[in-house]
């Protein structure tokens, strides 16, 4: 192992908050059992950012979020509570801004800028010049409307907000044409919708003011790291966060160098989305930030029979019983088409040089088309001068043997020695390292746009699992599954990070929860979405209607969301709305960011409205009848999640506000203001466990009144402050599951963690509608003869850190009934 790991985390977005507020929330952190605050990008990003990744200089502090001062403040705060920081860094791009001084410089002096070899430019496209794409129309367009002026005061081209600086050994002439001082720069300024197919540049994404970075360039990467490395030398700094790994050029020789750059001490995830049968290369990494424990964790609340007759249903009624790997194979296809043709004609010519026979350049570009978009996973990570892993080439053996068979002969000839060139020798200073290196650059982001950015807006599958890391053509994991992987994760990826929510997420963990249990109960959804559909259609009398799958997502979304009072207000709608916008745009059917449909748009919303409003009453009737027939299925859900983050392999992460309910959306809705007020008068009303009092029937009020949130807080800060005061116990303690016997053993998971003489026991719920009515959380008698058994050789007596009940064993079993009296979960340690 590496460095001396993280504890718990938490982490805050801090556009919004800064590092004043944040110092005010330790205490607050503290007291939760938090150890880490894990927090957003602190490098200065554009004015006005609101998540902190669009940065325009890496080498200072965002002023934007407090002075140098203010953050070392925290720091100290941090350290009095005998707890550190955790950063966010972004090494895979820059802002294309000229709030960048960087850019700017790039702007101004062309390829003799200082700072020309940090951006991925390809400088012989466009004669030299850097593509702008910014302008609204074509740049004679925007010159006939005399939008375009030189101020030669400030030495720069005004286009609306725009100031793009001028070459200065060039400078502008009185009265001279716009047009002939606009030839004379490094730059070429161009209509937004050219991007796509001219852009000479690597973007993030698609997003064309963020610009990529060498990091392959050890000088660029001096350049950028300097402020990150001096951070990192802090003891008060546990580690520091990738961003977007997969962007970079050579991810395995950049974690190595930032490795070296910056010591064993620090912690260094990576943020990295692991499909269902992949594991992490073996970089010198703490391991990744959870997508994949979330995708875990969530699943094991998924009931796989009711996922598949949901399933079914769905393609019964939208008539597209497409698999969703048939969908994301679709959609990275479109995107790459769309979004990268530019990039994959690159790659095409550069498999064109590294083939030694002559091959037909629409064949190739067919056979790399398809081979990307039929790779299983994120990237490869083929490296110069080294041989292919086993990994590697397995996932390049399934995409090839998968598109094979949709390819004409010429393309599979062309496909053979693409994938010839890909598994073969790669010396550093060849064509087919270029290739493959090009290649793997531009499988990540199709990847991105058409897995998270398309296909899981239209997946065809219930919700729960249409999420970042989770794959919803097998959206549950059953217990043997749950404890095989957890047993590999202690061994590969202790000290990764166990989120359940993130910035990321589709939905937060308390939505996905919710929705998890609706597959428990397909027969009675189905019923209701049939009500739903009909009662949407009745008095409507718009020109315009949602077709049969957004109906399904517009109802699966408000039931996920929907208040805990039940009383939806108008900033509820207004969040469902902005998000029914987005899916639309996402999902790309029958709107997109580049073609917006605004009329479809407004179906889509005025559906969410009529719900919310009751037009017709048995609209939001129907769907609060759902919602209180899975509501307390979704809480027990979601306190099994924490449970389970806290004291599984891996380190548990919470996401900022999800210590109590949160029902959030994809951003921006999840970076809302936390009413922090409301958090800390929560925590101020929690009871106090000691070591030797019970506190059951304390415990068993918060599980009564469990809508105002108290009872999740309770049990993610009873949970974090077990694992903060055994942290060999649960950092580094053999996974051990446990058999559960009896009616309803099936509904149960339970492991125990132990090293030497300390043991630990985690117990929660799944899928609890055969023993529990709408209502009832799965406590005390419904358990009936229900029982987890214990190994030889587990201490006698325990107590519940989350009640502070004390349990025996009997004849090396527990009862159920017994150990979940008053709570739905339970944390039991020995001594």
């Amino acid at each position: 192992m590496i460095g001396r790991g993280l504890g718990a985390t938490y982490r805050l977005q801090l556009n919004g908050l800064g590092f004043a507020a944040a110092a005010d929330l330790v205490p607050l952190l503290h007291d939760l059992g938090v150890e880490v605050c894990y927090v957003s990008p602190v490098t200065r990003a554009r004015a006005g950012s609101t998540h902190g990744y669009d940065v325009v200089d890496p080498t200072v502090l965002d002023p934007a979020l407090g002075t140098e001062a203010e953050f070392e403040a925290l720091l100290r705060e941090l350290a009095a509570h005998e707890m550190r920081l955790l950063v966010d860094i972004v090494p895979n791009h820059l802002a294309a801004s000229t709030e960048n001084p960087w850019f700017a410089d790039v702007l101004r002096h062309g390829r003799d800028s200082a700072y020309a070899a940090v951006f991925d430019i390809d400088w012989p496209q466009h004669g030299g010049k850097l593509l702008l794409p910014v302008l609204g129309q074509p740049l004679p367009d925007v010159l006939a409307a005399g939008e375009i002026a030189i101020d030669e005061a400030a030495v720069a081209a005004r286009y609306f907000d725009h100031a793009f600086p001028l070459d200065p050994q060039h400078p502008p002439s009185p009265g001279e044409e716009v047009a002939a001082v606009l030839h004379r720069q490094h730059y070429q300024l161009a209509e937004w919708r050219v991007a796509n197919q001219q852009l000479n540049y690597r973007r993030f994404f698609d997003i064309n003011d963020l610009i990529g970075v060498r990091q392959e360039d050890p000088a660029v990467f001096a350049q950028m790291h300097s402020l990150v490395l001096r951070l990192a030398s802090d003891d008060g700094v546990a580690g520091l966060r990738v961003d977007h790994v997969d962007g970079l050029r050579d991810p395995g020789s950049y974690l190595e160098q930032l490795r070296t750059a910056v010591g064993e001490r620090p912690a260094i995830v990576v943020e990295k989305v692991l499909e269902r049968d992949e594991r992490l290369p073996g970089w010198p990494v703490d391991g990744t930030t959870g997508y994949e424990f979330a995708a875990d964790a969530i699943g094991l609340f998924v009931d796989p029979a009711g996922a598949d007759q949901v399933a079914r249903t769905i393609a019964t009624a939208t008539g597209d019983g497409r698999s969703f790997e048939e969908r994301a194979v679709a959609a990275k296809r479109a995107a790459l088409t769309a979004l990268f043709p530019h990039q994959l004609d690159e790659v095409v010519y550069a498999f064109a040089a590294a083939i030694s026979e002559p091959v037909d350049h629409s064949a190739l570009s067919a056979a790399v088309l398809e081979l990307t978009a039929r790779l299983p996973v994120y990237r490869t990570y083929r490296r110069a001068e080294e041989p292919m892993s086993a990994a590697d080439r397995r996932w390049v053996g399934r995409a090839v043997r998968a598109a094979r068979g949709s390819l004409p002969s010429a393309a599979e000839r062309a496909l053979a020695a693409v994938a010839a060139v890909i598994t073969g020798p790669l010396p550093a200073d060849g064509t087919a390292w270029l290739a493959v290196a090009d290649w793997q650059q531009l499988s990540s982001p199709a990847t991105a746009k058409g897995v998270e950015d398309t296909a899981l807006y239209d997946a065809g599958r219930p919700l729960a699992a249409a999420d970042v890391g989770a794959d919803p053509d097998r959206p549950a994991v059953e217990p043997p599954e749950f404890h095989a992987r957890m047993r590999d994760r202690q061994r590969r990826a202790s000290r990764a990070l166990n989120a359940t929510s993130t910035h990321d997420s589709k939905r937060s963990e308390d939505v996905r929860c919710r929705l998890a249990a609706l597959s428990e109960i397909p027969d009675a959804w189905e019923s209701a979405l049939r009500e739903l559909s009909r009662l949407a259609c009745t008095g409507n009398d718009d020109s315009v209607r949602p077709d049969a799958a957004d109906q399904r997502y517009v109802f699966e979304t408000l039931v996920g969301a929907w208040p805990l009072d039940g009383n939806p207000d108008a900033d509820f709608l207004a969040r469902i709305t902005t998000h029914l916008t987005k899916a639309a745009r996402e999902a790309k059917r029958h709107s997109s960011w580049l073609d917006p449909d605004e009329a479809y748009e407004s179906a889509l919303q005025n559906l969410a409205e009529r719900v919310v409003d009751g037009h017709p009453a048995g609209l939001r009737r129907t769907v609060q009848r759902i919602v209180t027939e899975i509501e307390c299925a979704g809480g027990t859900n979601s306190l099994a999640a924490a449970v389970l983050k806290a004291t599984a392999p891996g380190v548990p992460d919470v996401y900022q506000g999800c210590d109590r309910w949160a029902f959030n959306l994809v951003d921006p809705d999840n970076r809302r203001p936390v009413d922090w007020a409301a958090h800390r008068a929560s925590l101020a009303g929690l009871p106090e466990l000691s070591d030797d009092a019970d506190h059951s029937a304390e415990v068993a009020e918060l599980l009564a009144g469990w809508r105002d949130g108290r009872v999740k807080q309770h049990v993610v800060r009873q949970s974090l402050l077990a694992r903060r005061s055994l942290p060999r116990l649960f950092g580094d303690g053999r996974y051990l599951p446990l058999d559960v016997a009896g009616d309803y053993g099936s509904s149960v998971v339970a492991f125990a963690r132990r090293r030497r003489d300390q043991w630990a026991v985690t117990i929660v719920p799944r899928l609890t509608r055969p023993l529990t009515r709408p209502g009832e959380f799965p406590i005390g008698d419904r358990w009936g003869n229900t029982a987890v058994k214990l190994p030889a050789g587990a201490p006698s007596r325990f107590r519940n850190r989350l009640t502070g009940r004390e349990v025996g064993v009997t004849r090396g079993r527990w009862a159920l009934a017994d150990v979940l009296p008053d709570l739905p979960v339970a944390v039991l340690v020995n001594g």
